[in-house]
């Protein structure tokens, strides 16, 4: 199959070029391949000045770019090929860069009090753009700042005000019931992406060089295409680049320190594979006090709100990381809280009871005694009970063995079944009457009109 031609800015000129000697009367038998060698072409296309050149070249490139190969879902092949390309560049820096970073801690004596910031993002809803990107339309969010030897040194959390556009509040209302339970308009809310994003920079600036670049946001694989979303309306409501925020996997950070601190680490392992199987196990996800003083009032909400969760990460890490760096674990700061923990069991179980004393019980439900009947009783004194079970008549015991000798009723002829009962059609006497033939008769096979029903005739006949 001959390859096809590249159509360059000199292929539309000789396509002008063609039109206008066919006007003149002129005919190129030999297609463009003559109209390439002819000299007045190639006059006057080194006639051109470089801004007429430059006009065909856009039409060439136009043209190519109309003229690529689409994917199923109408993006172009080359496009996505790009930005596959971005993506696996960008992950090969996202590694290069924690592993340099714990190299340097490392020389520096400073691996349990390297800085590292952690990032979560709950959303409303979702939508799809034509392009098939996915935007999530942030709820909440939350960062801390994290050590090993100090765990969550610094909190910010945000609860995000957004107005929900026509065709989305069913998916927004079913989303924060199951989840959340945020409302889009909370007076603890905010609404200004940018006041949000310079508070954002204003808290990752902690400690570093006015002029140095943030420190990266660590946020989990489920998360990676949540919190980008967040930080895009962030930096375009503050009119500053999309690069001014890095999101890095927090798997490979936790991998990567678990085989750093653990010289026995399986070679053929992957770090981030294991430390997402150590995320999952949700050991503290019930952890008393780490909520946000917004879902502390709503039960049932401590495993899907944003400062929780951070919460949880800085625990997992610090349960795997500081038994081996030899760091005492400190209540609320690298585990959770036990006196905390046994003071809401504490408050659980007086609420309980409470609860179960001032439950009124029915007649008909328990012992089936009313509330009144046992207040009565309960008030009598001794010596009214007394009294009353005197009251009461003897008790009568009966010696069934001194009772004559009653023989077994006897079931008379007439209350007989008129005819036997079917046998049950097991799977053994489905096996034993295979092999039989068949007997049939004439009322198997009634006449034409007769009133009486076929299906009837066959039930009272005995196979």
């Amino acid at each position: 199959m001959p390859k096809k031609q590249i159509r360059n800015g000199f292929y539309y000129f000789m396509v002008d070029f063609k039109k206008r000697e066919e006007k003149l009367g002129r005919h190129f038998y030999g297609g463009f391949k003559e109209i390439q060698s002819d000299p007045k072409c190639a006059e006057q296309w080194a006639a051109l000045t470089v801004q007429q050149k430059k006009e065909y070249n856009d039409r060439a490139q136009k043209d190519k770019k109309e003229k690529q190969k689409l994917t199923g879902v109408g993006e172009s092949i080359d496009f996505v090929r790009q930005q596959q390309l971005l993506k696996i560049k960008y992950e090969e820096n996202m590694k290069q860069y924690i592993d340099s970073l714990i190299d340097q801690a490392d020389l520096l004596n400073a691996i349990d009090t390297t800085s590292f910031y952690f990032i979560h993002v709950n959303y409303f809803y979702t939508k799809t753009h034509l392009d098939s990107t996915v935007d999530y339309i942030p709820a909440e969010f939350a960062v801390c700042e994290f050590s090993v030897k100090s765990g969550a040194t610094r909190l910010y959390h945000q609860i995000i005000n957004t107005k929900i556009e026509l065709g989305y509040a069913r998916e927004a209302a079913e989303i924060s019931d199951t989840t959340h339970k945020l409302n889009c308009d909370l007076p603890e809310g905010e609404a200004s992406y940018k006041i949000m994003c310079n508070k954002l920079m204003d808290f990752l600036k902690h400690e570093i060089k006015p002029n140095a670049k943030l420190p990266p946001l660590y946020t989990t694989n489920n998360l990676k295409t949540i919190v980008p979303c967040l930080l895009r309306r962030m930096t375009t409501a503050a009119a500053i680049p999309e690069e001014t925020f890095d999101v890095y996997s927090f798997e490979y950070l936790f991998g990567s320190y678990m085989k750093y601190l653990n010289p026995d680490f399986p070679e053929n392992a992957t770090p981030s594979i294991i430390a997402e199987i150590e995320l999952g196990k949700g050991a503290f996800v019930w952890s008393p006090r780490i909520e946000c003083s917004y879902h502390l009032g709503i039960e049932g909400t401590k495993p899907y709100c944003s400062q929780a969760i951070v919460q949880q990460w800085v625990f997992t890490f610090c349960d795997y990381c500081c038994p081996k760096l030899n760091i005492q674990m400190r209540p609320g700061i690298h585990c959770p809280d036990n006196d905390r923990e046994r003071e809401c069991y504490a408050l659980t179980k007086s609420l309980q009871y409470l609860s179960l004393k001032e439950k009124v019980i029915s007649v008909k439900s328990g012992t089936g005694v009313s509330r009144d009947y046992r207040e009565r009783v309960s008030a009598r004194t001794a010596k009214e009970e007394e009294e009353r079970r005197k009251k009461d008549t003897k008790l009568t015991i009966i010696d069934h063995s001194k009772l004559p000798e009653q023989k077994a009723p006897v079931v008379e002829e007439t209350y007989k079944p008129y005819k036997p009962m079917r046998p049950p059609r097991t799977m053994a006497k489905i096996l034993d009457n295979c092999n039989q033939d068949p007997e049939f008769t004439e009322e198997d096979f009634p006449t034409i009109g007769s009133s009486r029903s076929r299906g009837k005739q066959r039930r009272n006949t005995q196979n």
